[in-house]
């Protein structure tokens, strides 16, 4: 994994949304839904250290994700939670420095309201900080198997940090939600 990018790398695992259609032949559902919103949280344990540190850490993310506002094919909704251990040690500082650049691909799965689910490969990119102090990112997300194989999802990410986080706080916890979403 690319050092630095332990911050919101995670999310990747479970943030795919959009415009989905069925994957397999006879699969229940061959409607195309359509999702309007996606939000979560996420949690480092170790937090990252601030950038006032060189401390690194490798941190266990957990996320929560959950996928609403989908018509149609019986689709209201998707949710995907996931843990991952970082193999890289990394901290504030090196997420700056990497902004900009895409994490590696993370697998995901998705488990849809009619029972359905959806094998994602998702590719995330932290393109910075707001001058609210919230992170910006963008997130690809293509369906591999399952439900909407053969699609891409593109949303935009906004996260929004615990308190004093990477200045004088370690980066323990963002609350995010999409921003906009299109699909291929």
């Amino acid at each position: 994994m690319r050092k630095g990018l332990g911050l919101l790398f995670a999310i990747s695992l479970c943030l795919p949304i959009g415009v989905l259609t069925a994957g397999s032949a006879g699969a229940a559902n061959t409607v195309l839904p359509k999702c309007k919103s996606l939000s979560g949280t996420q949690t480092y344990k170790p937090g990252l250290p601030p950038t006032s540190s060189s401390a690194k850490v490798k941190p266990t993310t957990t996320t929560v994700a959950n996928i609403t506002g989908c018509t149609g094919g019986g689709i209201k909704s998707g949710k995907s939670n996931g843990t991952l251990k970082a193999k890289t040690a990394t901290n504030c500082q090196m997420l700056f420095a990497n902004a900009g650049k895409p994490a590696p691909a993370t697998p995901a799965t998705i488990k849809w309201s009619n029972g359905q689910t959806s094998t994602t490969s998702n590719v995330l990119t932290v393109l910075g900080a707001t001058p609210q102090g919230d992170l910006k990112a963008k997130l690809v997300s293509k369906f591999t198997a399952g439900l909407g194989k053969g699609h891409t999802t593109t949303a935009q990410i906004v996260a929004h940090p615990n308190s004093g986080w990477c200045k004088t706080a370690p980066l323990s916890k963002v609350v995010f939600h999409s921003t906009s979403i299109t699909t291929k």
